[in-house]
């Protein structure tokens, strides 16, 4: 009875978890990280977003965001800043004008690698904003990418550390064929592109997700999750650091490789089968064990 109950509750586990990686992964329409609804202030943290792809009405299509929370100050930092009531106030002109504008064109502002806006609060007290890229960039840029950088870094250090142990992770690699255009060539179908989502969990429960959508080679999603109740909000999403459609080099030579490598490997991967691999003289000898001679009289 013991032994059936606890396999029930492995089932249930195992079931959470894969319903949370596809919830995760399906969710596309987030909240940016917002400092008035974050769920706590009282744990260091960073958080990164960033998201180059129109997702929804009124859903900023070109913007990067970084959280940090330390000794329950919080620092929130963005490249491609648009206030919401500019953009809600274009689209009403343009509603009462009869003029077309797309909801992708709305938001002006794009990521150029400067961040344009800074807040500051301590627990729910605003302590300082500024919205202007000089001052912005001037007195925190270098703090922005550094941090950025490294946070990337370490959580992709970390995701091919799981992907090295594939069985204890729960690593989890998908192919599908890239739909094609109803008239595609004969070379289009002859080179089929596959798309690659690879998604794992560490042992503190962090999940990892990559994706490359297009099949081109390159990662351009990447996500990674805390289940620790950390939000700001309804569809908050991955509350470490959500990657949506990423169009930049320097992100790309970070994580561009994910999706590839969870299908074929790492280089890390390629050495450690090289040196663990089996000894001809090693399986030969075990064939020889394993089908050996049968002994009669007349021998």
């Amino acid at each position: 009875m013991k032994a059936h109950a606890k396999t029930v509750v492995i089932v249930i586990i195992a079931a959470t978890f894969f319903l949370a990686f596809e919830l995760l992964s399906k969710e596309r329409v987030l909240e940016i990280i917002n400092l008035e609804k974050l769920s706590h202030y009282d744990e260091d943290r960073v958080a990164y977003q960033r998201i180059e792809k129109h997702v929804g009405f009124f859903k900023d299509n070109s913007i990067e965001v970084l959280l940090v929370i330390k000794d329950k100050k919080a620092y929130l930092m963005m490249d491609g800043y648009d206030r919401m009531s500019d953009v809600k106030r274009k689209r009403y002109i343009k509603d009462v004008t009869r003029e077309y504008i797309s909801d992708e064109d709305l938001w002006v502002n794009k990521i150029n690698g400067k961040p344009d806006f800074i807040k500051t609060a301590y627990r729910r007290s605003e302590l300082m904003t500024n919205a202007n890229e000089e001052f912005v960039t001037t007195n925190f840029g270098a703090f922005y990418r550094s941090v950025r950088d490294n946070l990337l870094v370490r959580h992709v250090e970390k995701f091919r550390h799981l992907m090295k142990n594939r069985g204890e992770s729960q690593l989890q690699v998908t192919r599908k064929p890239v739909s094609l255009p109803i008239y595609a060539s004969e070379e289009q179908r002859k080179n089929q592109k596959f798309s690659i989502t690879a998604r794992a969990k560490a042992m503190d429960e962090t999940l990892y997700y990559c994706e490359d959508a297009d099949g081109d080679g390159v990662t351009e999603t990447f996500w990674v999750h805390r289940g620790d109740g950390f939000n700001w909000g309804y569809k908050s999403g991955p509350n470490v650091i959500f990657i949506y459609n990423n169009q930049e080099k320097e992100i790309e030579t970070i994580i561009g490789k994910l999706a590839n490598e969870s299908v074929h490997g790492s280089v890390d991967e390629e050495k450690m089968l090289i040196q663990t691999f089996p000894k001809e003289r090693d399986i030969n000898d075990m064939i020889e064990w394993l089908a050996p001679m049968d002994k009669y009289f007349s021998d």
